[in-house]
């Protein structure tokens, strides 16, 4: 009987090619997440509704457009890159390393064949047989990609071990953990400003509530990425071992995104990668730094009601602020340019627009959840 459950067991083991229950769960909740995203972009702006030609999958067999840049190619592979990795690491669970990365190649390429029949209904958007094969081979790549990150390989090992010491276990850390991690891909939206997400204005045709002047600028600038900031502190905080030094990772953390966005900036071919770096900018990230420094001594419940407070605050600072007439839009971005970098680009936006609300449901459940303390894991 004994050696029976055993091998049961070591089946299980196997099946899930070295992946953690823990890391299983985190990876259905990010391909979840990401998929709302994908959905989100794909589908926008949801208006004007029609019933396609005679045929809704005439996009197949169409030809291929006359120009077609490596750089625009690129970009669209790399969308779907992270859904073809998550599915992976989920599917794997089941079906084992291999099966798993299959299944989960074809599953995103059913999500982009969904995704560009659903567009013919829509007259805004083109379906194009190009977007679902570089979707599909961002999604081939992805997959393949997942299997080499299990806590059995090098890498996955050392990532799996720097996880547990540093943050806590449980569904509210992984789900955290999604957040934060959904937090630095939002900030690849080229057009928003530094950490400056749930701007909907534009989505739902809200009107412009006051006149623009530099004062106006200056402190709508700093009181987004001064509340972003902190809500994004605390929350790291609230996931973070008593004993983790807490203030290095957050400085990483808003690193990285500080760094995407630059990076998205030239990807974007905006006039300066530095140009979202604005004196408002500096004074936000300044003064967010040193209300993080005070506080993180909060009880752990008082700082994840402190950050909902904080996105609440910087979506409506957001969504009021005047329009900025000096901020200028990449060429790349405007409507009439023919480029698949808009795939891309339209997923990042979806994000940005999203995550206030993504990150107020988490902070909401991770608020009803039972607390407990756990010992540091070596």
């Amino acid at each position: 009987m004994n050696e029976a459950a055993g091998s049961r067991s070591e089946g299980r083991d196997e099946r899930r090619a070295g992946f953690s229950v823990h890391a299983i769960r985190l990876a259905w909740i990010l391909a979840l997440a990401y998929l709302l995203v994908v959905v989100y972009a794909s589908l926008k702006p949801f208006g004007g509704w029609r019933m396609p030609p005679d045929e809704i999958l005439h996009f197949l067999t169409a030809p291929w457009p006359r120009y077609i840049t490596f750089e625009d190619i690129a970009v669209n592979v790399a969308a779907y890159v992270p859904l073809g990795f998550l599915l992976s690491a989920g599917l794997s669970a089941r079906y084992g390393a291999a099966p798993g990365a299959l299944a989960a190649a074809l599953a995103a390429t059913g999500v982009s064949l969904a995704m560009e029949a659903m567009q013919m209904f829509l007259p805004s958007r083109i379906a194009s047989n190009v977007d679902l094969l570089t979707n599909s081979c961002g999604g081939l790549i992805g997959a393949m990609a997942a299997p080499l990150f299990a806590p059995t390989r090098l890498v996955g090992r050392r990532l799996y071990a720097w996880r547990h010491r540093l943050f806590r276990s449980g569904m509210a850390a992984d789900a955290g953990f999604v957040i934060v991690c959904l937090w630095l891909l939002a900030q690849m939206n080229p057009v928003a400003h530094l950490f400056g997400t749930g701007e909907v204005r534009s989505v739902f045709e809200l009107p412009v509530y006051f006149v623009h002047t530099p004062q106006r600028i200056l402190s709508t600038e700093a009181a987004v990425v001064f509340l972003n900031l902190v809500a994004l502190g605390l929350i790291l905080t609230a996931l973070m071992r008593p004993a983790a030094r807490r203030m290095p990772v957050i400085a990483v953390v808003v690193g990285a995104g500080a760094a995407l966005k630059a990076a998205a900036a030239v990807f974007a071919k905006a006039a300066h990668p530095l140009v979202w770096l604005t004196p408002g900018v500096s004074f936000g990230l300044v003064g967010g730094w040193l209300a993080i420094y005070a506080l993180a001594r909060l009880p752990g419940r008082a700082r994840l009601a402190v950050a909902a407070l904080c996105i609440v605050a910087a979506t409506a600072a957001i969504n009021l602020a005047p329009d900025n007439p000096y901020q200028n839009i990449p060429l790349r971005l405007i409507a009439g340019g023919a480029s698949h970098y808009l795939s891309f680009s339209g997923i990042v936006r979806a994000l940005s627009e999203l995550w206030p609300l993504l990150a107020i449901l988490y902070l909401g459940f991770a608020l009803t959840e039972p607390r407990r303390e756990e010992p540091l894991k070596r």
